[in-house]
């Protein structure tokens, strides 16, 4: 079970972490192919004899997921890879938790041999089971400030959803523990979120948390999804590679105040601020007024490379 566990948290890591880099673009399928093949012969980290690790993806009803970005979408056409919405360009402030999304489409456009995971559609043959509920993008969308009527909405989703996995078989034999749940918005799943405390989740980091719920142990920390548009490989003139132009290392735009007095970002302002390749600023953090100037911008839950490749 440990070994399953630890498998499961290594594909995870590495899918999530090669979707940070290229969120820039809106159609996800051009990259996938790039991203999750191997070299002939490469083995999976997760299996010495190189078998990839084998996902179900349940079915739920569209409401759950891409009908929050189509409202018009039907249950009735099964989604596929061709006809998964790309992800809008209009989001905003969404993309940053966009990471459900990037995951599900992954395992649609997947199903290679070689690939670090492929997606299975017998759950017998499962070795994790990915619940594809945008409860992040549920909670942006359906009061997000809490106290508007529609946050109804959000609370009946994960009711309805907590319904479904309980009616399965595959939950009960488990108790849900090789099952994977994003979670990146901090208040995503808020009204349910003890019910699925065993369960594998994808979060940000463990700041509104409990350790008897969320924890390293288990889970999987996904990095945020950048707002600010990927570089191209050469710059607008062509000529060159604009991100070795580059004459600063590190970028920070932001509040510098957060939880706990803003401790963390203090100490860390401390350290970085004053060197001639970093940028460290206390403001208010926009697509408009970040300039991609920095090989990295420094978000506080860890480093993100601006530039569109995979092995950046």
């Amino acid at each position: 079970m440990y070994g399953k566990t630890i498998c499961t948290i290594v594909f995870f890591i590495f899918l999530v972490a090669s979707f940070s880099i290229y969120m820039g673009t809106v159609d996800p399928r051009p990259y996938f192919y790039l991203l999750q093949s191997q070299p002939n012969g490469a083995s999976s980290p997760c299996s010495s004899s190189g078998k990839p690790l084998r996902v179900f993806m349940y079915d739920l009803p569209r409401k759950f997921n891409i009908a929050m970005m189509d409202p018009h979408s039907s249950d009735i056409e099964p989604i596929t890879g061709k006809n998964l919405p790309s992800w809008p360009q209009t989001s905003g402030i969404k993309r940053q938790h966009s990471v459900e999304y990037w995951l599900m489409a992954s395992l649609l456009n997947g199903g290679e041999d070689e690939n670090e995971a492929i997606r299975v559609f017998d759950p017998d043959l499962a070795d994790v089971f990915y619940v594809p509920f945008f409860s992040s993008l549920s909670f942006n969308t359906h009061g997000k400030n809490m106290t508007d009527p529609d946050t109804e909405f959000d609370r009946l989703l994960q009711v309805e959803l907590m319904e479904f996995l309980e009616n399965s078989k595959y939950w009960n034999r488990s108790g849900g523990k090789d099952h994977v749940i994003p979670m990146t918005h901090p208040n995503a799943f808020r009204f349910l979120r003890q019910q699925v405390n065993a369960s594998i989740l994808i979060v940000v980091d463990f700041g509104r948390y409990s350790k008897d719920m969320a924890r390293l142990s288990k889970d999987v920390v996904s990095p945020y999804v950048h707002v600010v548009e990927s570089l191209n490989e050469e710059g607008d003139d062509g000529m060159g590679d604009p991100f070795e132009a580059r004459t600063t290392l590190l970028y920070f735009r932001g509040n510098t105040v957060r939880k706990d007095e803003g401790k963390i970002r203090l100490r860390l302002e401390k350290l970085l601020a004053g060197n001639s390749d970093v940028h460290f600023e206390k403001s208010v953090a926009t697509t408009q007024n970040i300039k991609v100037v920095s090989y990295y911008y420094f978000y506080i839950s860890g480093f993100r490379s601006l530039r569109e490749s995979p092995c950046s």
